[in-house]
């Protein structure tokens, strides 16, 4: 049985005296966030299709170029139960009114009401801000009790078996030239009871303490592409590989009617000195 690590919220603790921090001038609260200037922005939805959907899993598929992966992943992703693509351009109407993807969120209002549709929506997006080579964790499924998956790999098909697991995805994004970034999504499943590590500096005092899982990070499913504005890089399972780690990452059939779950990742936008740069190449 293999073991992973999950990251929660850190507590800081250590010898070192805390000092009061001076007053802050209400007017900086008011500041827009400044980004870094290697940053990029991904905009990330997380899709639910109800499984007895063939035809509108079938269409998005259809609308995605799965030759963009290397080969070699490609085979790694099938023999897993997993696929992914990119789909660039414009969503066929019709699907992107099915999926219901929306650039830009509902108004909030003061009042919410959580009715059964809103409590679990098929449909969630978040905007996040990378700094260049820094990780991200995009997470794929809830944390299960136990998990039985087939593992392919070079010594042939394995079955393993996790206890309190999750699946993740570590995300990293680079700036490349041709205004595009590098995209890397590495699959991890993440397992075994929370402990407490210790990580810091004994020299000044300080120690960051982080309740976290063991790891099992899937070097060799690596999904890496090059992505353009607007295009998304679209990762899913294969509807018949059930019991395969793509099963465990992206099937739900545990509570309600099964269905299949979609990561979509878009570049929304890259770091102005990337433009620039590109502007004034000859």
């Amino acid at each position: 049985m293999r073991w992973t690590a999950i990251f929660t919220l850190p507590l800081w603790v250590g010898c070192s005296s805390i000092l009061s921090a001076p007053p802050v001038e209400f007017q900086t609260l008011l500041r827009a966030a400044t980004t870094a200037p290697d940053s990029v922005a991904l905009e990330i939805f997380h899709v639910r299709v109800p499984a007895d959907e063939p035809k509108l899993v079938e269409e998005l598929w259809q609308s995605v170029d799965e030759q963009r992966l290397d080969i070699e992943v490609r085979h790694e992703l099938v023999r897993n139960g997993f696929r992914a693509g990119v789909l660039g351009g414009a969503m066929p109407d019709t699907l992107a009114l099915q999926l219901n993807l929306q650039s830009e969120m509902p108004e909030m209002t003061p009042d919410r009401i959580i009715s059964g549709e809103n409590a679990n929506p098929s449909v969630t997006r978040r905007v996040l801000q990378l700094n260049r080579n820094s990780p991200a964790v995009i997470q794929a499924s809830e944390v299960q009790s136990e998990v039985v998956v087939m593992v392919s790999g070079e010594g042939g098909v394995r079955g393993d078996r996790y206890e309190e697991v999750e699946a993740v995805y570590s995300m990293r994004a680079e700036p490349v030239l041709g205004q595009q970034i590098l995209l890397q999504l590495t699959p991890q499943l993440r397992h075994g009871k929370l402990r407490n590590r210790y990580s810091g500096s004994s020299d000044q005092g300080i120690f960051l303490v982080t309740p976290s899982r063991e790891r099992e990070t899937f070097d060799r499913l690596k999904i890496s592409t090059e992505l353009a504005a607007g295009e998304l890089l679209v990762v899913s399972c294969q509807t018949e590989a059930k019991g395969s780690l793509g099963h465990a990452f992206h099937a739900v059939d545990r509570h309600g009617p099964a269905e299949q779950k979609f990561v979509l990742i878009r570049l929304l936008q890259i770091p102005e000195s990337e433009i620039l740069a590109d502007a004034t190449t000859p």
